[in-house]
């Protein structure tokens, strides 16, 4: 069990003089010091979210350590950044699992410390900080989660929401200042409506139409208010949707597609607390996200894994598994932006979408 997740025992000291902790460290250290200090204290990691729930019993069942983390499982990116924040005089918190624009702004704000796990080559350059303080773990892409048990003419483009008889049923999945999640629905109708990945302006004006029009709700669409209706129609992650499909069985019956006329990927990143109270804990963390137990259990949750190519050399995907993934057409106009894209279109949500969305 342990070499699937990240390495065997090698008999070396669980001592921590001379440890690395930019890592990779030795599982053997790893795990002999994260049974001393007792826990995991996780933030933001819900357990209906890309398959969490499967990962954190994983980790207890490998490591017999109990994890904590009650309300914070719900929190956005930008409130997992405040505990780290806080946790500078009241030590709280050791990991995080943040949107890819949170990660560098973490590090700016020297709220994260670094660590290259094993797997650290299999990355991508471009999904993970050259120093360490941050690494993808999944990706999703923006699907609308639509409860057909209420829409019975599910729309498949960000036009047929703007359009159709969908009185107070669209929603976002909270506020795009805050929650990542629902800042690239924001940036999915940008490139829906003219914009680009150079200006998601569009996206804002986009939402501004569909408040006026009254197909806007600001309930957040959680799995609660989708399976009432509250959101009919959601505008998220497409694994946050299947994962929902499956969870509620057909009561109500949920249908996720991604949008024709555009859709965003956004990774998510992994961080450590600068002052974990468990900092050997959070770096075994790290270590079993990226094992291949770790990142199979991320697309049993349909989410897309950082190592997912690797994996698929390697003959580690199920086929039962690859099954029930959306096919592959669906994502054809999924587009990626850069850090800086990101940055410069979340300056312009920050600045753009209490006047002119919500009117305050």
């Amino acid at each position: 069990m342990l070499e699937a997740c990240g390495g065997s025992s090698t008999g070396s000291s669980a001592s921590t003089a001379n440890v690395n902790m930019a890592g990779p460290i030795k599982m053997d250290t790893l795990i002999a010091n994260a049974k001393k200090e007792g826990q995991l204290q996780a933030v933001g990691i819900p357990p209906e979210w890309a398959d969490y729930k499967d990962i954190l019993a994983g980790y207890t069942s490998h490591y017999g350590l109990p994890i904590s983390y009650k309300a914070e499982a719900e929190y956005s990116s930008a409130q997992e950044l405040e505990v780290f924040k806080n946790s500078k005089t009241r030590p709280h918190g050791d990991i995080g699992d943040v949107g890819f624009k949170f990660g560098p702004l973490a590090v700016q704000q020297g709220l994260v410390a670094p660590y290259k796990h094993a797997h650290w080559d299999d990355i991508d350059a471009n999904l993970k900080d050259p120093n360490g303080y941050w690494c993808t773990e999944y990706y999703g892409a923006q699907a609308f989660v639509i409860n057909t048990d209420i829409v019975k003419k599910p729309p498949t483009s960000f036009a047929e929401l703007l359009h159709g008889s969908y009185k107070n049923m669209v929603g976002i999945d909270g506020d795009p200042r805050q929650a990542n999640d629902a800042f690239l629905a924001v940036f999915a109708a940008a490139l829906a409506n003219g914009g680009s990945l150079d200006n998601i302006q569009p996206g804002i004006d986009y939402f501004a139409q569909l408040k006026k029009s009254g197909n806007f709700t600001v309930a957040r669409s959680s799995i609660a208010n989708i399976s009432t209706g509250e959101v009919a129609i959601a505008v998220m992650w497409d694994y946050l949707g299947l994962g929902f499909r499956d969870q509620l069985a057909g009561k109500p019956h949920l249908e996720v597609i991604i949008p024709s006329d555009g859709s965003i990927a956004g990774p998510y990143v992994s961080v450590i607390n600068k002052t974990a109270p468990h900092p050997f804990a959070a770096r075994l963390w790290i270590e079993y996200i990226f094992s291949d137990e770790g990142q199979l259990f991320y697309l049993k949750g349909y989410a897309h894994p950082a190592r997912y190519q690797k994996l698929v050399a390697a003959g580690k995907v199920p086929p039962d598994l690859a099954a029930k993934l959306p096919p592959a057409e669906q994502y054809a106009n999924v587009r990626f932006p850069s850090l800086a894209q990101l940055n410069a279109a979340s300056t312009l949500v920050n600045n753009n979408w209490g006047p002119q969305v919500l009117g305050s």
